[in-house]
């Protein structure tokens, strides 16, 4: 096998590779990143890495660094008062006469044998960067929930394994004038059949240097894991002046002539048969902090973002709009809004018809306008002032001017006069709740049924799904979950007066408003809703005339831009629910 090669125990490809060049750095624990069979078993075969580390102030790197591997591997962090009085916390790293060295990351805590060790993070680590503890990871929700900390755990569930992302833990280190300093043994060792011979020095010692320590062996062992012929001796001494009728027993003092000795002598094993073959190293590695610290609390990294502010296709860098005085919008690709949308916590709201508000977090919504292209636009100052990772996020889908402003966005902005519009998705959801409280009213029963997806099918329906032609269908597939599908049949023939058919929903609400108008205006008013109903399946039923003839029904514009389209189906298909919920309330008599 492979892995059994000559290079493989001597480590060469981990020796290669250092954490200061990756992307998570572990600061804590061990872990078997292979682990086949058990020790002495034929065909064992085991890979370990176990980690120690801490914090050490720049000023003590020199002391730090003639502290070998014990100082590194302690599992257990408590506070304790020396002496002399003084007081150590548990964070602190090995306190000297000149002061302690630094901190640890990672504290510990044992308390007994029926209770696991307790893990815990620094917590001025955690606060530093607002982190948030879910599952086997520290979030940062104010940095889009991105993974900062992330823990491996055992099968008991303990945790063996703690590592950070470098570039958080890089800039902590800056901001405390410290580095990191990792001391680790990685080992690589099977149980084979045959001697392999390699060629390897008798001292065991491949490397041997200041903080990086190789050794490679080859030993023939029994099946106790030792070598063949070890010998054993037990040696038990005991007292012969015992008296257990004795009520206060006193062994004090040292008397020989009462004491008796044995000793057994023994050979473990007898044969071999089987090799033990191993490559150690035990290395020590510096972490180096980052140039200056900027992450910590609402810190950021000075980093250049080139924006179109103009036709003429020049580029300017989106910080210096940061000044309210520039007075400049930008414009972007509707496209924007769904990767927004697509961050856990992301939140859109709308204002009027054309304009909204947006975030990919909870808070703070952008206020942005939709222009008569579908093209997304927004303050330059407004944009200019969001977290880095959210200008990021603007800046990918920023595209040259075209189509004007939002004339809504600008009358709301810099008018101060917002328009009396509701947009196509609030009318919606007002829509399909206005028909179902009426027919309440009048019928004595729900129209729609209750569903667990109803909340997040809302959320997706909206005018920037149609970014494309699939979107576009696949909205219409949403609007006929959140609407169509859920009214309830039997409560319809209920209010119809009438018995089991094969008739649909559709054909149902149809005849019932037939029932109380006229059976060419019903007709009328459902068109747009069968329309989106036979559209839903388009993909594998229609073929292009008919998802034409859909579009046609729904009352959509095909030769306006896609976004606008899609706020066309929305906005027909809320008003042909409202118009029913009217009519139903004008006409229909009360119970």
């Amino acid at each position: 096998m492979e892995e059994f090669s000559q290079e493989w125990f001597e480590l060469r490809d981990l020796r290669k590779r250092l954490f200061s060049r990756a992307v998570w750095i572990p600061v804590y624990g061990s872990i078997l990143p292979i682990e086949r069979g058990k020790y002495p078993e034929l065909g064992h075969v085991e890979e370990v890495l176990a980690v120690g580390s801490a914090v050490v102030f720049n000023s003590k790197r020199e002391k730090a660094e003639g502290l070998d591997w014990h100082y590194w591997s302690l599992d257990n962090t408590t506070p304790y008062l020396k002496d002399d009085g003084q007081y150590l916390e548990a964070e602190s790293f090995y306190d000297d006469p000149d002061g302690r060295l630094g901190l640890r990351l990672v504290l510990t805590q044992y308390l007994n044998s029926s209770h696991q060790r307790q893990i815990f993070i620094n917590q001025d680590f955690i606060l530093a960067y607002g982190l948030l503890e879910e599952g086997d990871y520290w979030v940062r929700p104010n940095e889009g929930y991105e993974q900062v900390i992330r823990l491996t755990r055992k099968g008991d569930g303990t945790v063996s394994f703690v590592e950070i992302r470098a570039e958080y833990l890089k800039d902590y280190l800056a901001a405390r004038d410290a580095a990191l300093r990792l001391y680790y043994y990685r080992q690589r060792r099977a149980v084979i059949q045959d001697n392999p011979n390699f060629d390897w020095p008798e001292d065991f010692s491949l490397v041997s240097e200041p903080n990086d320590r190789l050794e490679v062996r080859c030993n023939e062992i029994d099946a106790s894991g030792d070598f063949p012929g070890t010998t054993w001796a037990v040696f038990t001494a005991w007292r012969t002046d015992v008296d257990p009728e004795e009520e206060v027993p006193d062994f004090s003092g040292n008397d020989d002539e009462a004491t008796e000795t044995a000793t057994r002598k023994g050979v473990r094993g007898d044969e071999g048969g089987r090799f033990h073959v191993c490559g150690e190293m035990w290395r020590g590695e510096w972490i180096e902090p980052a140039a200056k610290s900027c992450l910590i609390g609402y810190g950021e990294p000075d980093e250049t973002l080139m924006v179109r502010l103009d036709g003429g296709g020049g580029r300017v860098d989106l910080k210096t709009l940061n000044r309210e005085e520039v007075g400049k919008y930008l414009w972007f690709q509707p496209s924007v809004v769904n990767d927004l949308l697509s961050r856990r916590g992301a939140t859109m709201k709308w204002y009027t018809r054309d304009t909204g508000g947006v975030s990919p977090s909870p808070d703070w919504l952008l206020h942005f306008g939709v222009n008569k292209l579908g093209l997304i636009n927004a303050y330059a100052y407004d944009i200019a002032r969001r977290p880095l990772w959210e200008r990021r996020i603007w800046v990918a889908h920023n595209c040259r001017p075209d189509g004007g402003v939002s004339a809504e966005l600008m009358q709301a902005q810099m008018a101060c006069k917002p328009a009396g519009t509701k947009s196509p998705e609030f009318l919606l959801h007002s829509a399909i709740s206005w028909l179902d409280g009426v027919f309440q009213q009048k019928f004595e029963a729900m129209l729609l049924r209750d569903h667990h997806e109803v909340e997040e099918l809302e959320g997706r329906i909206h005018r920037f799904r149609g970014v494309d032609e699939n979107g576009l269908r696949s909205l219409a597939k949403d609007v006929v979950k959140a609407t169509i599908e859920r009214i309830n049949k039997t409560n319809l023939l209920r209010a119809l007066g009438e018995g089991k058919t094969d008739q649909g929903t559709l054909k149902l609400l149809q005849k019932l408003l037939a029932k109380y108008t006229e059976e060419s205006y019903a007709y009328k008013r459902m068109t747009p809703l069968f329309g989106v109903y036979d559209l839903r399946g388009a993909d594998a039923h229609l073929s292009s005339s008919d998802i034409e003839e859909c579009y046609s029904r729904l009352g959509v514009d095909r030769s306006a831009p896609l976004i606008q389209q899609a706020a066309q189906l929305i906005e027909n298909v809320a008003e042909a629910f409202g118009v029913t919920g009217g009519d139903l309330r004008r006409h229909a008599p009360d119970p």
